[in-house]
């Protein structure tokens, strides 16, 4: 009796350590760092995309629809509760510090100009969020459609 009662206790507590664990809230802050959230994060995850996230020149513009769209300032992520923003260009140079400052993380996406800097950048995105087999999933998938 007394094991079972030791197990159930354990099992209870494994249980409330992952409750303990979030979902990360995930933002992206300009139509760039769109593609890539779009592309790797869960959608339940993404708490909003760029203002331009649903542009003709957006290419997984049709996944945007039904997310919120955010402007990129600290007062519209700060209220989204996100906890992970990926950028490449946000405009304001101060922004990405600024939610780091405030316990953001901040993704910012490299500049690629071949094929391994785009495999690296999707790497380091995925990673960020927490999709590292979604991230390979698309670079064999891009690879697939080079060859």
């Amino acid at each position: 009796m007394r094991g079972a009662i030791l197990a159930l206790g354990a099992i209870v507590a494994l249980a409330a350590a992952g409750e303990g664990r979030a979902a990360p809230r995930i933002v992206s802050l300009d139509q760039c760092a769109d593609q890539y959230v779009l592309a790797l994060a869960p959608r339940d995850q993404i708490v909003g995309l760029s203002k331009r996230a649903r542009n003709a020149d957006s290419y997984l513009r049709t996944d945007a629809a039904g997310l919120p769209e955010r402007r990129a300032t600290l007062e519209s992520i700060l209220g989204s509760r996100a906890t992970i923003a990926v950028t490449y260009w946000a405009g304001d140079a101060r922004l990405p510090a600024a939610l780091a400052r405030r316990g953001v993380s901040v993704i910012q996406i490299g500049e690629a100009t071949d094929f391994a800097g785009v495999r690296a950048d999707v790497r380091q995105v995925a990673a960020g969020l927490g999709q590292r087999a979604a991230g390979e999933s698309l670079i064999a998938a891009m690879d697939a459609k080079l060859a």
